[in-house]
């Protein structure tokens, strides 16, 4: 009985580890925004450069609203499965030094077969990769800001 007991229990705390947590509107933009110190030509500028190092090719850029869009190449897995991630990025000035930014990260699944395709999305909230980035971007600005000068 306590064999039991004890199983119910480690099934129970498996279960509850694959749990999926939804965020807040709030927490989602807590991690996917940030101020950043500099002026806005140099932040568009930045960002393009830093996502096109990071792996990102630019789909589309329009400078005068701010929006830029990448993805990544398609990566071909087994049995018909191909991934890729796509980003879009808000910029605007806030402010006479204040840049404010804002990333959303897509994976995507596609998965084909002889009975058709499906595709899966899901949005990226991993709090080190926006912070990798953002401070890519940050450091860009920093070396625009004094090659200005």
């Amino acid at each position: 009985m306590k064999r039991l007991s004890l199983g119910c229990v480690v099934i129970a705390l498996f279960l509850a580890g694959c749990a999926t947590v939804q965020l807040t509107p709030d927490q989602k933009r807590t991690i996917e925004a940030r101020e950043l110190e500099g002026v806005y030509e140099d932040a568009f500028k930045a960002t393009l450069q830093v996502l096109q190092d990071n792996g990102y090719v630019i789909k589309s850029s329009d400078h005068a609203s701010g929006v830029i869009q990448g993805e990544t190449g398609v990566k071909m897995g087994w049995f018909g499965r191909m991934d890729n991630t796509e980003i879009t990025v808000t910029l605007e000035q806030f402010g006479a030094n204040t840049v404010k930014e804002r990333m959303t990260v897509v994976g995507k699944v596609k998965v084909s077969s002889q009975y058709g395709t499906h595709e899966d999305s899901k949005n990226i909230d991993d709090p080190e990769l926006f912070q990798k980035l953002y401070n890519e971007i940050q450091k860009e600005m920093f070396i625009r800001k004094n090659l200005n000068k």
